[in-house]
């Protein structure tokens, strides 16, 4: 079963580190995270809203948690509707979670004073295949990497590297539990998004 994880806080300074903590969609405060890039001296005040991107899932695995031995390939499989919930779900909760907040909104054309944010899911990781009868905490494990561009002149303005963990209960393994969990935890990259660059919006 999934063990508790020590988490790092990341401390930097100057506008790179504004920039990092404003756009930082997957800063939860109960998950590591990598900005392997950031560009120094942006001016975060000119931008108004957002252009989320589809979510990226050219590549995308589905891993098997350490404790299964033999997986079967077949039952370790991203499906075609799998894929399409999680990037319909990705939009919308996203969307949603940017906007609950009444700051900022989320656009669809690239227009100055836009922040694109581009998601890449590398893997997946659920803590037990889709028909086992079991408990887990949460759902399982979500690793990405994040593009944040300024959507006009697709400059690139940071780049951050994560893996986190999807839901936070001990509930029964099933597809209900774990669509919820996937929507409240990108809804809830949607409010961070917002809540972060307000707030250096206010600096």
């Amino acid at each position: 079963m999934p063990h508790s994880n020590r988490f790092a806080l990341v401390r930097a300074v100057g506008a790179a580190a504004l920039l990092a903590a404003a756009t930082a969609v997957w800063a939860q405060t109960d998950a590591p995270l990598t900005a392997s890039y950031t560009k120094p001296g942006v001016d975060l005040k000119q931008y108004k809203q957002f252009l989320i991107k589809p979510l990226n899932l050219e590549d995308t695995r589905l891993i098997p948690p350490p404790w299964v031995e033999k997986p079967d390939p077949k039952a370790w499989t991203l499906s075609r509707q799998n894929q399409q919930f999680l990037r319909d779900t990705f939009a919308s909760a996203v969307r949603a979670g940017v906007e609950s907040e009444g700051k900022f909104q989320v656009v669809k054309e690239a227009t100055p004073g836009t922040l694109q944010i581009d998601v890449h899911l590398i893997s997946l990781t659920p803590w037990a295949a889709h028909d086992e009868k079991v408990q887990t905490l949460g759902s399982g494990t979500m690793t990405f990497e994040a593009h944040v561009r300024d959507a006009k002149t697709a400059e690139l303005l940071a780049v951050f590297q994560g893996t986190q963990q999807v839901g936070k209960e001990y509930q029964e393994n099933t597809p209900a539990n774990k669509m919820s969990n996937l929507k409240e935890h990108f809804t809830t990259w949607g409010k961070n998004i917002s809540k972060r660059l307000a707030a250096a919006q206010a600096q």
